[in-house]
């Protein structure tokens, strides 16, 4: 073989290379695209508090920083913002505050949402839903901040909601007329020992149940991953791992400082069934919103768990 058909085979074998590769990014991306995923964002900290005041089972000498949290679900039909933490007004929202709550509900390391996803050059309106747990003020506060995406609650927490009052409620925060409510309700069909539930997109991957008590139409979300991983996405239930592990609820100090649940018995009950429902069903993630501790052990964004 002459050196001028040598150096032909060469470019041709390079660029078979180089096809073989740009095929094999375009299958990645396609994989990537079909795939389901998710990340938790940390938005703000809250103050170091004993853990006998988060749990009444908690520890006086043991210190906690909560964290407040959203959770981004990547998914081919549209992605999913669990909660959206402290948004970009929390500022101006919290002012409706009184001096003592804007004290005990201090925050810092405010790094909303919206400005993490620009930050990583995603477009903030590839967020198509935003499913809040609940409507409190820490999960509700960036709502405004996606102007594009549908907010995916019940009928009874939406009306607790606008006739709330601080600190549980910051009106300013769900006032806007702008804001794509879209209401639903859970249907009478039984998900993982849980009577009632809604299957977001039909194909079991986010997947909604009845946890009222913190308040009064308060949702946990299933979410299982393409490995087959599951998380259960637990809301303000309780703040912490360590009351469901010990069927513990807040702190009788917290509940005497501010109002706390809309049915303390209620949501007394809902500890104690997650409790059960954990015992039996080690292999789900129960995830609380607000535990600093089981977030660490989860993908944190831009990292996605697929």
């Amino acid at each position: 073989m002459n050196k001028k058909n040598r150096m032909a085979l060469t470019i041709i074998a390079a660029l078979a290379g180089v096809l073989l590769s740009l095929a094999a990014v375009a299958e990645n991306a396609n994989v990537e695209n079909k795939a389901i995923g998710f990340s938790v964002i940390k938005t703000a900290n809250s103050s170091l508090i004993p853990e006998a005041v988060v749990v009444d089972s908690g520890s006086w000498f043991t210190l906690r920083r909560l964290a407040q949290n959203a959770v981004l679900i990547k998914h081919p039909k549209g992605n999913v913002l669990i909660d959206t933490g402290l948004g970009k007004n929390i500022e101006q929202q919290f002012e409706s505050n009184s001096f003592f709550d804007r004290q005990l509900f201090k925050f810092d390391a405010l790094d909303p949402v919206y400005e993490q996803l620009l930050r990583n050059n995603e477009d903030p309106v590839t967020v198509s839903k935003i499913i809040p747990t609940h409507l409190h003020w820490d999960h509700a506060s960036g709502i405004e901040d996606f102007k594009q995406a549908q907010v995916w609650v019940q009928k009874e927490e939406l009306e607790e909601a606008k006739s709330g009052q601080a600190p549980a409620h910051l009106q300013s925060q769900i006032d806007d007329p702008n804001i794509l409510w879209n209401i639903f309700s859970l249907n009478n069909v039984s998900y993982k020992g849980f009577s009632r539930s809604l299957d977001i997109y039909k194909d079991g991957s986010i997947v909604l149940v009845d946890l009222s008590g913190h308040s009064a139409a308060q949702v946990g979300i299933f979410l299982t991953v393409s490995s087959g991983e599951q998380y259960f996405f637990i809301g303000d239930t309780t703040w912490t791992t360590k009351g469901i592990e010990d069927n513990s609820p807040r702190s009788n100090l917290i509940k005497w400082l501010v109002h706390l649940n809309w049915s303390d018995d209620k949501n007394t009950q809902q500890i104690d069934k997650l409790h059960k429902f954990q015992k039996n069903n080690r292999s789900i993630t129960v995830v609380p919103a607000h535990d600093e501790l089981i977030m660490a052990s989860l993908p944190m964004y831009p990292d996605i768990k697929y």
